[in-house]
């Protein structure tokens, strides 16, 4: 369905088919056009304009017999969504596509969780998708960490032992991580450690782990639950690539 979702609203973008409402008109073409069932293009109009991405515009036209000339048209989030070439939430597919290209060792684990939280932010349950991006993000930095253990050129004691502890927090863990991670830092390639890069991973944890997925009150906004979306696919490849760096490490091939 997300990626109907998203051929519907380029199909739009792009003045592909006729946009009129009535079912000989874009519910139909689209359906072919596609080759899908006339009853999904109907279910994912419908969930694209609950999300305020599309809407029907009567276009001066009145009365219940002029229904067929109103027009199916993008809202600007609607437009922003169909025309971005960045990471997108609200068009899912095109961005559980682009980060499974950018980091195709993404387990299972973390995928699903990227694609609830995705799901929840299109149901507008901010904080919802906050707590599942903040899940896959821990998890993935638990590769990070295991794979620093296993392959680091440094002291990494302390680190297993508070990777093998129950009750260590992951702020004690990546706390930890970073401060033997700083020494070598400059020897890592293409700068996947940087400090801009690793302040994101630590407050992306910070803010949507610990604070909202505690019962504390705390409201994510939907510009907040965007931003944490739209930088994730960027810091979840990064991370995953500092893994295989440093599993490379562990296990030299040949």
């Amino acid at each position: 369905m997300d990626d109907l979702r998203g051929a519907i609203l380029r199909r739009l973008a792009d003045g592909e088919g006729d946009p009129r409402f009535g079912e000989p008109y874009f519910p139909m073409e689209t359906a072919k056009a596609l080759d899908v069932r006339l009853i999904d293009v109907y279910e994912a109009i419908q969930g694209l304009q609950g999300n305020g991405l599309l809407f029907l515009d009567p276009a001066g036209q009145g009365g219940a017999a002029s229904f067929d000339n109103w027009r199916w048209r993008l809202s600007e989030d609607g437009r922003a969504a169909a025309r971005s070439e960045s990471w997108e939430p609200r068009d899912p597919q095109r961005y559980l596509a682009r980060l499974r290209d950018r980091a195709p060792t993404l387990d299972p684990v973390a995928d699903m969780y990227v694609t609830e939280a995705l799901r929840s932010f299109n149901a507008r349950c901010f904080l919802a998708s906050s707590v599942m991006l903040g899940v896959a993000a821990e998890h993935v930095f638990g590769r990070v960490a295991e794979a620093f253990v296993a392959g680091a050129p440094c002291d990494t004691e302390k680190l297993r032992k508070l990777l093998g502890t129950q009750s260590a927090t992951y702020h004690q863990r990546f706390n930890e991580f970073r401060k033997r991670l700083e020494p070598i830092r400059p020897s890592l390639p293409d700068g996947l450690a940087d400090s801009i890069t690793l302040d994101a991973v630590a407050d992306l944890l910070r803010v949507t782990r610990n604070a909202a997925g505690h019962p504390s009150g705390r409201r994510i906004d939907e510009d907040t639950a965007y931003t944490h979306l739209n930088m994730a696919g960027v810091l979840l490849a990064k991370m995953l690539e500092l893994a295989e760096h440093f599993e490379r490490l562990a296990d030299p091939p040949g």
